[in-house]
C-alpha cells in the first residue's frame, strides 16, 4: 500500500510543478503573442508560403528533366526516341509525386502522359512531321532530329506543369482525366515553345 501512495504522490507533485510553469509560460506568451484575430491569418500565411515553396520546388524538378527530354528527342531511331522521352517524363512525375507525397502510379501516369503527348504530335504540324520524317533514312532523320527535341522539351514542361497544378489541388494519379486537362496542357505547351 505504501508503494501505491508513493506513486500517487509523485504525479501530484509533478502536476503542481507543471501547472506553475505553464502559468509562467502563459503570462510570458500573452505579452508577446499576436492578437487572437491575427493568429489565424498568420497560420494561413505560413501555410500559403509553404505551398508556394513546394510549388517552386516541384517546378524546379520539372525544369531539371526538360533538357533530358530534349536529349532523348535526338535519338535517331524512330520509336525509341518517343519511348525515351516518355521514360524521362515518368521519372520526372515520380520525383514530383514524391514532393507532394502522392503515391506514384506508373500505369496511370503512363496513360496520361501518352494521351497528352499524342495530342502534341497530332495538333502540331512540326510534331507530326518530326515523327513521320524520322522513318525516311538520311534527310528525314536529320529533319526529325532537328525538330523533335524542342517538341519533347516543351511537352515535358507542359506535362510537368499539368501535374504540379493537379497535385497542388489535392489530386492524385488516379483522378487525372487527360481530356479535362488537355486545354491546360496545350496552353503550357505553347508557352514553353515561345520561351524556348
Amino acid at each position: 500500500m505504501t508503494i501505491t501512495r508513493a506513486r500517487k504522490a509523485a504525479p501530484a507533485a509533478a502536476k503542481t510543478e507543471k501547472a506553475e510553469l505553464t502559468a509562467e509560460q502563459f503570462i510570458a506568451a500573452a505579452d508577446t503573442a499576436p492578437p487572437p484575430s491575427a493568429a489565424p491569418a498568420a497560420a494561413a500565411t505560413a501555410t500559403t508560403e509553404s505551398h508556394i515553396e513546394r510549388e517552386r520546388r516541384a517546378v524546379a524538378i520539372v525544369g531539371k528533366y526538360v533538357p533530358w527530354s530534349a536529349g532523348a528527342g535526338v535519338l535517331p531511331i524512330p520509336g525509341v526516341d518517343l519511348a525515351a522521352i516518355i521514360g524521362v517524363q515518368l521519372r520526372m512525375l515520380s520525383a514530383v509525386a514524391k514532393e507532394y507525397d502522392v503515391p506514384f502510379k506508373k500505369h496511370s501516369a503512363k496513360s496520361v502522359v501518352a494521351a497528352l503527348m499524342a495530342s502534341v504530335l497530332q495538333n502540331t504540324v512540326a510534331g507530326s512531321l518530326a515523327a513521320a520524317l524520322k522513318f525516311i533514312p538520311g534527310v528525314g532523320t536529320a529533319v526529325g532530329i532537328a525538330a523533335l527535341p524542342a517538341l519533347a522539351a516543351a511537352g515535358t514542361y507542359a506535362v510537368g506543369k499539368v501535374f504540379v497544378t493537379h497535385f497542388e489541388a489535392g489530386g492524385t494519379f488516379l483522378d487525372l482525366d487527360p481530356t479535362k486537362v488537355r486545354a491546360h496542357f496545350q496552353r503550357e505547351f505553347e508557352q514553353a515553345r515561345k520561351n524556348a
